[in-house]
């Protein structure tokens, strides 16, 4: 609807100026109005490096200074926006293909284990201007966290991605393990101490990632990298299956989840920490 005005707008101001007979700095000022009027299209490409090395999952990788292996890599990306160098920000609207992305939520998946396709782009567009940085949550917005998934369109009808109405999605889903095919550690980032019906949501425990990143050179062609060995960095789950969810977490978990920036406990983000896995490329 946003994009509709905007092309209405735009072919309005349009036809204002072919209507004039002669040009003068007023029309100079609604072309500088048409150029503005017309959105930018924003491509982010999210791409996992373990020790500067494209993820493969599957196979036994190097990542943290250790042979891990990754089973899984999947998380949705939703609440995108621009940001200006004043602090202000615009929002993307996602584009929709009812495959990776709908709803104004997009799912990155950069695994080829569980399924054979994959999904590296979130794209969409976003008012014209000058950006210097670029924000965005790991996760499903609550207005969308707790519907029926087998009424939804993809991507929110992936039940490997759902826990119930009551919990809503996982955010992001993450399996590796250090002594594959053994011991795996799943971490399933997802919200918690919800309500259940007949109100479901209201989630007190949300574990949404609100991510922040600077230095944008081009937003139509963007890099999202996220760093394996900063992930994994301080989790030592030994011989064991490690289950990672969300909700305080093992002392082997907690590393992981303040990976995010988040708070083990609250599942909020936490202003003492930094996230340390998101950079821009």
């Amino acid at each position: 609807m946003k994009l509709l005005k905007t092309i209405i707008v735009f072919f309005s101001l349009l036809v204002l100026v072919s209507c004039e007979k002669t040009s003068g700095p007023d029309d100079n000022q609604t072309l500088a109005l048409l150029a503005l009027a017309v959105p930018q299209s924003v491509n982010l490409n999210f791409e996992a490096l373990a020790n500067g090395q494209n993820l493969v999952t599957g196979s036994n990788i190097t990542a943290d200074g250790r042979t891990v292996q990754f089973r899984d890599f999947r998380m949705y990306i939703s609440e995108v926006k621009f940001v200006r160098a004043d602090g202000t920000t615009a929002d993307v609207t996602l584009s929709t293909d009812n495959l990776w992305q709908s709803n104004g939520v997009a799912l990155v998946d950069l695994e080829t284990t569980q399924t054979t396709e994959t999904n590296s782009k979130v794209s969409g567009s976003v008012s014209a201007g000058n950006y210097t940085g670029v924000q965005f949550t790991v996760g499903v917005p609550e207005t969308l966290n707790h519907l029926d998934r087998t009424n939804q369109i993809s991507p929110l009808n992936n039940g490997s991605m759902y826990w119930s109405w009551t919990g809503g999605y996982k955010h992001a889903k993450i399996e590796f393990s250090f002594n594959a095919p053994t011991n795996w550690t799943s971490l399933h980032l997802g919200s918690t101490n919800c309500s259940g019906a007949p109100n479901y949501g209201n989630c007190t425990n949300k574990y949404r990632a609100n991510i922040t990143l600077s230095g944008i050179s081009n937003i139509n062609a963007l890099t999202v990298s996220m760093n394996l060995d900063q992930l994994i960095k301080d989790h030592s789950p030994g011989a064991v299956n490690v289950s990672c969810m969300p909700g305080g977490g093992t002392a082997d978990c907690q590393p992981l989840i303040r990976a995010f920036g988040l708070n083990v406990t609250s599942g909020a983000m936490d202003t003492s920490i930094s996230q340390r896995v998101f950079s821009l490329k």
